[in-house]
């Protein structure tokens, strides 16, 4: 079947359309006996007649009755597979396939991409949450086109890094704690408390880690988990306190978020991409918009 094509198709559905040679090259722009050449060769490739010949006319086999609507079917999909061939590489049709990490996926990505949607209605967008580690792999695997991480993995030269915005890092409390109403707090005020904390060693963890590394004291871990709305209610149920980037997962009366300061901490949330690929047109284009925010940081209050 492998002169079976997008012409071959096109032919004969013109053909069975108007049940005639010389109308259907009328329309195909061509002359009788090519078309009837095409659709011989076609029957040749089924093995089975799809046309019967009645004087001058010709009309539908039953097998040529039951091919037609399958027919119409591929050269549809083949119209479609052309138009998505073409639209990766259009900045304005294109897909822009994103990793991200869950604190930018809770207001700062839905608002840019809300933003970039309206200047460009045609784009679409695959997006897929994940931890720093995760996002980083998917990215070089080709999973996504850009991700959205942080802190930026080191020891990684395969990746482009732009720093995007910084993420302060609070201390969050149940309500009633001993700490509620202190206007800021240092790490060494934490020393003795049950720590809920993320579980992966890399981005968030990697940190706090470090954080309470510099200052010579060690962190007492009660609960670990790596969704952050988890950290949140095991805080809000008086199992803990955490440090967690702002603002909160969900607005919450439960909890009293208090700021870090000795020493603050922040975590550098940057756009990574694979340098040894080209970035898809649409993908580019987004990557330039979320860039030109580099200079209007977001950098929330606490309790934003």
């Amino acid at each position: 079947m492998d002169r079976i094509n997008a012409d071959t198709l096109r032919t004969f559905i013109e053909v069975a359309r108007v049940e005639h040679l010389g109308r259907a090259s009328d329309t195909l722009q061509t002359d009788p006996s090519t078309v009837s050449r095409k659709v011989a060769r076609l029957e040749q490739e089924i093995g089975v007649a799809l046309f019967e010949r009645v004087g001058r006319s010709i009309r539908l086999t039953q097998a040529g009755k039951r091919f037609v609507g399958r027919a119409e079917r591929l050269l549809a999909d083949i119209r479609e597979a052309v138009a998505d061939a073409q639209g990766a590489v259009s900045a304005e049709s294109g897909e822009v396939r994103v990793g991200f990490l869950h604190t930018v996926g809770a207001r700062w990505l839905p608002e840019r991409l809300a933003r970039f949607l309206r200047a460009h209605p045609g784009v679409r967008f695959s997006l897929e949450e994940g931890s720093t580690a995760e996002v980083a792999t998917g990215v070089l695997a080709g999973d996504f086109d850009v991700g959205i991480l942080g802190p930026p993995p080191s020891n990684t030269p395969e990746l482009e890094t732009v720093p995007l915005f910084r993420e302060r890092v609070a201390v969050v409390v149940p309500l009633g704690h001993r700490l509620t109403g202190r206007t800021s707090v240092a790490l060494t005020d934490l020393a003795d408390e049950p720590l809920i904390l993320p579980r992966s060693r890399s981005g968030m963890r990697k940190v706090i880690d470090d954080a309470f590394a510099s200052q010579g004291l060690t962190t007492k871990v009660a609960y670990e988990g790596d969704d952050f709305s988890i950290v949140q209610g095991l805080v809000e149920a008086g199992l803990g306190i955490t440090l967690m980037p702002m603002p909160l997962p969900a607005p919450s009366a439960q909890v009293t978020v208090i700021p870090l300061r000795d020493p603050p901490i922040a975590r550098t949330m940057a756009l990574v991409w694979d340098r040894r690929r080209t970035l898809p047109p649409a993908a580019l284009l987004f990557s330039r918009d979320l860039v030109s925010d580099v200079g209007d940081p977001f950098d929330p209050p606490p309790g934003g």
